[in-house]
């Protein structure tokens, strides 16, 4: 006992007794309806079940999800395409994008998709915050295929629906996986 301390101070310092474990049968760790049960002991087993390491993935719901998000961006890239095609055919003018089709565009959408999905699945085996690194390389990676048909088309008006087409194919890409990828931890 510490000077100036009374006996209520000191009862406060101290931990109540345990009654997590049933002290049945000479102080085992189990009581008896759990013996009782028909489940062996952890010996029998070998020890305690071993961890698994890593992130823990449904890859059911993981590729599913990665599958729809290439369908979409198929589709976004497909019907951009087709609408700048037909904005640029309206005025008489034929659209300089390097003889790719809305059919062309819509694989492209398809492909970074799957990639993007594989860059997911990399990060979160791999970092810590996947979504925050993967938020920053796939935004970096739309504002280079935004800027680049800027700088290197030669008539301004096609590379900026150049620039326009990637940027509608590339923002359903950042928007799915990062809302898919808050559902693939099991």
């Amino acid at each position: 006992m510490y000077p100036g301390q009374d006996d209520q101070t000191r009862r406060m310092g101290q931990q109540p007794e345990s009654r997590a474990y049933s002290q049945v049968g000479g102080g085992q760790a189990y009581d008896g309806d759990y013996a009782a049960s028909g489940y062996p002991p952890e010996s029998q087993y070998g020890g305690a079940p071993e961890r698994r390491r890593g992130p823990a993935v449904d890859m059911g719901k993981f590729v599913g999800s990665v599958i729809a998000t290439a369908v979409v961006a198929a589709i976004a890239g497909w019907l951009i395409a087709w609408v700048v095609e037909a904005v640029f055919n309206r005025f008489g003018q034929p659209w300089a994008n390097g003889g790719n089709t809305p059919t062309m565009y819509a694989i492209y959408g398809a492909v970074a998709a799957i990639l993007a999905g594989l860059l997911w699945y990399l990060l979160l085996v791999g970092t810590a915050n996947p979504r925050q690194f993967f938020s920053w390389t796939v935004g970096l990676l739309i504002v280079a295929a935004v800027v680049l048909p800027l700088l290197l088309t030669v008539p301004f008006i096609d590379g900026v629906a150049a620039a326009i087409v990637n940027l509608f194919i590339g923002l359903p890409i950042l928007a799915l996986t990062s809302a898919f990828s808050g559902t693939i931890r099991t």
